[in-house]
């Protein structure tokens, strides 16, 4: 009997092709869709979690005051804390983490910059990172032991076996290291990403890092925190401070209110998941009802055989298997073809979100069939009850239809078309937003400004004598540096500074003032620096080379600093620095202001300019920015290579652009906004089958007065109009329930922005355009076949 249904339902699927195709195509790239954003969504909602331990995982935190920003601590290095002397404590590791391109390793004459980790010997005992080769126990005690990633080490041995093998690793200290262990790569939802691991036991590095306890179920948060409260307090810098911790798993989505977080390269947003979810939901829904829709043509179009079946003698327990047969055959067909395309595409998708995902495919192939079984199943509800109550007289009239007008089907039509309004209103104000972004007048001149470092402090652990050499050579370099760049006609302008994108967090207060300190933004400058980026002073003046000092008491301040103490004398106004402004450091009478600058924006544009404090250092080691004259761009860098190659032989030569750097500030918004557009395609490709399937129904149910009205004269294009008006109509509906939500929902999104696009008039206007173009598309090919069929053909059986 098995064998007769499925002979019958591969007949059913030829004779009803077009039917058979649409329902293939939206489950297809329904399930497709869901599953991608899925597999996206659970990476993310799952960071960190296959660490066994993660509930126990706490980072050390630390304010420098209440007022002030949250940053990671090392307090088991600063601080009064001996984590043996908390019972509720089972260990401790110390993380530091160095960026791609601040350290090389040198092996076989080939350079390498990677990004990794200096980790205390107890990193493996909080942290469940897969240690294939090595003992996890006592690797990191030695000094110089290296332990690289699987990934890595292929990288640079190819097929050899890494064990044993040395490689220079230099920073501040040349040192030769020797590849003790081999780790798996961390997987895509952590987010401490690295090639390498070091030991903290080696002397030669001095990066700053943070702690990490793993606790026991005896930890509570509040009393710990409790506890170590005051702990910093031993530390002149930290009289003020309170110290506390953060659970790991929170980390992820909180990172931008925290400093010192480079530990972790990733970061999420809570509020684009939600949008992603409401996607899912809408692709959902649209689906539905478009699948839904195709089974009831379906049934139309196999009603005379459901008939015949019935007089025949076959039941409808029968018929019912029959039905039965086709759908679980079409979800098999459909899993297979859904799991094969997941695979070529999840490369394509992985570019798109600058994640590696990487799921096993049984389990893409689980997920597959349980949002196939959900999706159909909840599409065949109405179809079955519209099937169960069919008679058998109407049925071998083929009546059953053309008398039953389904009213719900313009209601589920304005729905179909309302939610996908609704979705291409989103994507065109996400992708109006990221273009004000990216192209906002931050306040400064990006355009051309190359930012590289062109001298490197003396390596830890040299001799007074080559530290005397250095400083020497470096000395000479400096000017020869300055005199070419201020020679060349093809450079505007250069300086000394750190980037206006990316300023150091420091704690400042107004000398006499009421509040605290507070972490705000700082700039250590050179006097070029305001023509470099076209600042404005809007009282006072800047630095100038011959009435100031580099690494005095001076300090430039902007707007938002001025409004933050309420400032209104600036000669008057005094800055301390929690770190510099001391006595042992000979600053306790703080900086005083000299000039105000117009604010401009050097964050991401969510928030508003933050206070800004600039000091004059002219400091060969701070980062050169060197502004090309316009067309001059490529000159400017091949100079500036071979300029550095000059001084620097045995360096490597990297840069950047700050109008680059502007563009990685967006880059989240860029991905979810490719996202959001393609995922908005796929839904009105998804509504657009489903439009076909109500047009196919809609002129089989008006086949006799079609080919009344074209005996009586009407012409193709009367036929045309009748047809396709009511189509019109039901997007004009959903235009106008969708308009008003779709308002609400950008205009709550953009609450997150400081600076936002409008949501103007013409961004509603395109979308209803569109809509209404794919929407005649559609139809008009039906409606077409339809108004030109010979008209005997619908009248011949009357």
């Amino acid at each position: 009997m098995l064998k007769h249904y499925i002979k019958t339902a591969f007949r059913n699927f030829r004779s009803n092709r077009l039917i058979f195709a649409g329902s293939i195509v939206t489950v297809f790239l329904c399930v497709l869709c869901i599953s991608l954003l899925f597999t996206y969504v659970h990476n993310e909602l799952t960071m960190d979690d296959f660490h066994k331990n993660e509930e126990n995982i706490f980072a050390m935190t630390v304010k420098q005051s209440p007022e002030s920003l949250l940053e990671l601590a090392q307090a088991s290095r600063y601080f009064d804390f001996e984590y043996k002397n908390y019972p509720e404590i089972e260990s401790l590791v110390n993380i530091a983490k160095y960026n791609k391109g601040e350290l090389k390793f040198i092996c076989n004459e080939s350079t390498f910059s990677p990004e990794g980790l200096i980790a205390d010997s107890t990193f493996f005992e909080v942290f469940d990172f897969n240690l294939s080769v090595g003992d996890k126990h006592t690797i990191l005690y030695n000094s110089y032991a290296a332990i690289l990633t699987k990934d890595f080490a292929k990288k640079i041995f190819g097929k050899e076996d890494p064990i044993g093998k040395n490689i220079k690793v230099i920073s501040r200290r040349e040192n030769l290291f020797t590849v003790k262990g081999i780790v798996e790569s961390p997987p895509s939802n952590s987010s401490i990403t690295f090639d390498f691991i070091l030991s903290s036991n080696n002397r030669g590095f001095s990066r700053s890092g943070a702690d990490f306890i793993l606790v026991n179920n005896n930890f509570n948060t509040d009393q710990f925190s409790g506890k170590i409260k005051h702990i910093g307090h031993i530390h002149s810098q930290f009289k003020n401070s309170v110290a506390g911790v953060m659970p790991l798993k929170e980390i992820y989505f909180k990172s931008q209110n925290i400093k010192h977080k480079h530990i972790f390269s990733k970061s999420g947003d809570k509020k684009s998941l939600k949008i992603l979810f409401a996607i899912i939901g809408v692709i959902f829904i649209i689906s539905v009802l478009n699948f839904s829709n195709l089974q009831i043509i379906n049934i139309n179009s196999s009603i005379k055989n459901i008939g015949i079946n019935k007089i025949t003698g076959a039941g409808r327990i029968h018929i019912f298997y029959q039905k039965i047969t086709e759908i679980l055959l079409l979800i098999l067909i459909t899993s297979i073809l859904i799991t094969v395309a997941f695979h070529f595409v999840l490369s394509y998708f992985n570019q798109f979100t600058g994640v590696e995902l990487s799921p096993d495919i049984w389990k893409i192939l689980i997920l597959n069939i349980s949002i196939l079984l959900i999706l159909i199943g909840v599409a065949m509800v109405y179809p079955t009850i519209v099937f169960l109550r069919i008679p058998i007289t109407r049925s071998l009239k083929n009546q059953f239809f053309a008398e039953t007008k389904l009213a719900g089907r313009k209601v589920v039509a304005t729905v179909q078309f309302a939610l996908s309004f609704v979705l291409l209103i989103a994507s065109i104000v996400v992708v109006e937003q990221l273009d004000l972004m990216l192209n906002k007048d931050l306040g400064i001149t990006c355009t051309n400004t190359m930012r590289l470092d062109f001298f490197q402090m003396p390596p830890l652990g040299s001799s007074n004598e080559e530290r005397l050499q250095k400083r020497e050579t470096d000395n000479k370099n400096y000017q020869v540096v300055n005199n070419e760049l201020k020679s060349q006609s093809f450079i505007k302008v250069h300086a000394q500074g750190i980037s206006p994108l990316k300023p150091s967090k420091m704690p400042w207060k107004l000398k006499g003032g009421e509040k605290d300190f507070t972490t705000e933004n700082s700039l250590s400058v050179t006097p070029e620096y305001i023509e470099l980026l076209d600042l404005t002073i809007v009282e006072g003046r800047f630095f100038d080379r011959e009435k100031d000092k580099s690494r005095g008491n001076k300090i430039v301040i902007n707007e938002a600093a001025k409004k933050l103490w309420n400032i209104h004398d600036i000669s008057n106004a005094k800055i301390l620095n929690k770190y510099w402004s001391i006595p042992q450091m000979g600053a306790e009478d703080g900086y005083q202001v000299i000039g105000v600058v117009k604010d401009f924006n050097s964050e991401h544009l969510s928030v508003t300019p933050r206070p800004l404090m600039m000091l004059y250092f002219d400091d060969k080691f701070l980062d050169f920015m060197i502004q090309f004259e316009s067309g001059s761009k490529q000159a400017g860098i091949n100079f500036v290579q071979e300029l550095f190659n000059k001084v620097n032989p045995e360096e490597t030569f990297q840069y950047s652009f700050l109008d680059d750097e502007i563009e990685t500030l967006y880059q989240k918004e860029k991905r979810l906004s490719q996202i959001y557009i393609l995922f908005t395609i796929i839904a009105f490709l998804i509504s657009a089958t489903g439009l076909f399937a109500i047009a196919l129904y809609d002129t089989k149910k008006r086949t006799k007065e079609i080919g009344i009205r074209k005996v009586n004269g009407a012409k193709v294009s009367e036929i045309l109009s009748m047809l396709n008006k009511d189509f019109i109509k039901w997007v004009a509906i959903a235009f106008v329930v969708a308009c008003p939500i779709a308002y609400y929902a950008m205009d709550k999104w953009l609450e997150n922005f400081a600076y936002k696009t409008a949501l103007s008039w013409w961004i509603f206007a395109l979308s209803g355009v569109l809509a209404l173009g794919i929407a005649l598309l559609t139809v008009s090919w039906q409606s077409w076949r339809a108004a030109t069929r010979n008209p005997v053909e619908a009248l011949r059986y009357e």
